[in-house]
């Protein structure tokens, strides 16, 4: 026999022993295959099992807690507003001082302890038959200023209050008061005032006129259409007299003479007071450079 015929035997008698033993062990090989397919079935669905277990039972109502409580806003805003909200406006006792025949002014102190609120408001004075007419009035950050009502009458001394109406706060917006709300406002409110004087009526004069003088320098950069300044008169630590003058045209650098009158008698005057008042949130109260 050619070689190439016994190579081709000895390959066949092999595949032959091949197949035999593949027929003789099928299925025991596929009863094997069986157990370990259904073993790894087996422990495939107990995990399954012990993880729906664990998510209903046990570690996932943790877990559900847990995600509820990071998706709950824990932020108090009652208590945020509370604590940016603006302190009241402190309204002082009202001052009554005679102006003449069955005349008053009334005078009352009010601040603003907030630094970074400034308040518009519409105020008035009411007590016992008394109701002054409504007037506007605002008051700047951490500004102490008298409001007033002046020659009111009355046949009898009036017993009455401040009465602040439709308070309206602003927040004051640091990117518009560089470097500093303080800075920013001695930089428009200073305003010298100097020669306080108090200026006596002569006997011989037929009309008792008493005058407070002073001398008023715009020491700021900024030029306003208008400046108000309130007079306040005292004998000793008494307050007895007030008035209001307002000056227009008050350019920067101006030094203006200024005086307020009082035509009713007056007792010993021993100090004047003068404060300047300027909304120096008010456009409108700035000219414009080169006008």
């Amino acid at each position: 026999m050619p070689p190439d015929d016994l190579t081709e035997e000895k390959l066949s008698e092999k595949e032959l022993k091949w197949g035999y033993w593949w027929v003789t062990h099928k299925a025991q090989i596929r009863r094997i295959f069986s157990v370990i397919l259904g073993f790894v079935a087996g422990v495939l669905l107990l995990y399954g099992m012990y993880g729906f277990v664990d998510w209903f039972l046990l570690s996932g109502v943790q877990e559900r807690s847990s995600i509820g409580l990071l998706t709950r806003n824990w932020t108090d805003f009652g208590f945020f507003r509370a604590a940016t909200a603006p302190q009241d406006l402190q309204v002082g006792g009202t001052t009554v001082l005679a102006a003449g025949t069955k005349r008053y002014d009334l005078v009352t102190q009010l601040s603003n302890p907030n630094e970074r609120w400034r308040a518009e408001f519409d105020y008035q004075f009411l007590g016992a038959g008394v109701a002054t007419k409504v007037k506007s009035g605002h008051i700047l950050p951490l500004e102490t200023r008298l409001m007033h009502e002046l020659g009111m009458e009355s046949e009898s001394r009036p017993a009455a209050t401040l009465e602040i109406l439709d308070l309206r706060w602003k927040r004051v917006n640091l990117h518009d008061v560089q470097p500093d709300y303080r800075s920013w406002a001695e930089a428009r409110l200073d305003i010298d005032i100097t020669d306080v004087e108090f200026v006596k009526p002569e006997p011989v004069d037929p009309l008792q006129v008493s005058r407070a003088r002073f001398i008023a320098t715009n020491d700021t950069a900024f030029s306003y259409y208008s400046v108000g300044f309130t007079v306040l008169l005292y004998s000793g630590s008494r307050m007895t007299g007030a008035n209001k003058v307002t000056i227009s045209d008050f350019r920067a650098g101006d030094r203006r003479e200024v005086e307020a009158s009082w035509f009713h008698t007056l007792p010993e005057i021993t100090r004047v007071e003068v404060r300047p008042e300027i909304n120096i949130f008010d456009e409108r109260l700035y000219i414009p450079p080169g006008r």
